[in-house]
């Protein structure tokens, strides 16, 4: 889509984050800011809709929606989880949580169907109408969208966030790279890099074999030969192990280190911060610009950013992985 790099309404909600942000440096959890502030952006790409000017019609409110959505997102995991023992509990809630997502995105698919003649939108709904009439298709996309857009970017900006507030030197050398924007542009891939090494979004993800087919290594004595998957069989990848191989790492495998990418390039199966291959995520380069352009705004407005949590980063696994402890950082 053409509004990939369009950076406006992000722009907005930056200039809304940064109104709310206590300058002279109280403790502040940007997790749930941040969450805010990408579900803000993330309705407008897909719906083309802003909560601040949702339609009074629409049968629901945004944040009815995304309560709903969020439950029925919490029960699908447990039915991927269970397989064939999820038809053994009940699933009156499931079913009513998804009719209420369901009815919330139905209203705009109608509206954007109803419109598309008229007028053109750049919002994934819209784009997707002008390609096809069968709500049903569009609404699919529109989930899809949806599970990918709001969580993932906010987590891996508040785990960089909350390795640069350990790490003063490279807060100050993002400020200054930041200051002054070479022809080159600013570059934040080490930074990100660096957080989905230690902390991936998706620290484990499954795979089901949809035929009979082989893996190239993972058989034999050495675990060096090919190895037979039969259809129907799911495998289980670990980022989370995967991104801590010395051999590609180094030894220093649990310590923030953005320059080490300077020295190492791994290949494409050694780093999967946005997974890899035909099912690799669509929306990575979206992610990563929207994500370095929150970040030199912040690193423009403060000068120093302090951690105010002594713990150590521990995850909450769901559907993603964030920090169970947020963000707790002071900002002047």
């Amino acid at each position: 889509m053409n509004n990939i790099r369009d950076l406006s309404t992000v722009q907005g909600e930056v200039d809304t984050l940064l109104k709310r942000l206590p300058k002279d440096g109280p403790t502040v959890d940007l997790q749930p800011l941040l969450y805010v502030m990408f579900l803000n952006s993330a309705l407008h790409f897909v719906l083309g809709v802003h909560p601040s000017e949702q339609q009074s019609e629409a049968p629901l409110t945004a944040d009815e929606f995304v309560k709903s959505f969020h439950s029925a997102l919490i029960y699908s995991m447990f039915r991927v989880v269970l397989g064939r023992a999820w038809s053994l509990l009940p699933q009156k809630k499931y079913i009513k949580k998804c009719a209420t997502a369901h009815k919330f995105l139905d209203y705009y698919i109608n509206r954007s169907l109803e419109e598309n003649g008229g007028r053109r939108t750049k919002s994934l709904i819209g784009q997707l109408s002008e390609q096809t009439h069968d709500p049903d298709f569009i609404r699919s996309q529109v989930i899809q969208a949806m599970m990918a857009a709001q969580d993932t970017t906010s987590e891996l900006l508040t785990n960089a966030l909350f390795l640069l507030a350990r790490h003063a030197s490279y807060w100050d050398q993002l400020r200054a790279e930041v200051v002054a924007i070479s022809e080159d542009g600013f570059s934040a891939e080490a930074l990100m890099g660096s957080a989905l090494r230690l902390h991936p979004i998706f620290p484990l993800l499954g795979r089901l074999a949809l035929r009979d087919t082989f893996l190239p290594v993972g058989g034999g004595l050495n675990h060096d030969h090919p190895i037979y998957v039969e259809k129907g069989s799911m495998v289980v990848m670990s980022y989370y192990a995967l991104h801590r191989n010395r051999s590609v790492f180094g030894d220093d495998i649990e310590e923030f280190r953005p320059e080490r990418w300077d020295s190492i390039k791994p290949e494409q199966w050694e780093f999967m911060g946005f997974g890899g291959g035909n099912r690799a995520c669509l929306g990575q380069q979206k992610a990563t610009i929207e994500a370095a352009y929150v970040l030199a705004r912040l690193a423009q407005s403060f000068a120093k950013l302090e951690s105010r949590d002594s713990r150590d980063w521990k995850g909450e696994l769901k559907l993603t992985c964030k920090s169970a402890n947020g963000c707790k950082v002071a900002m002047y």
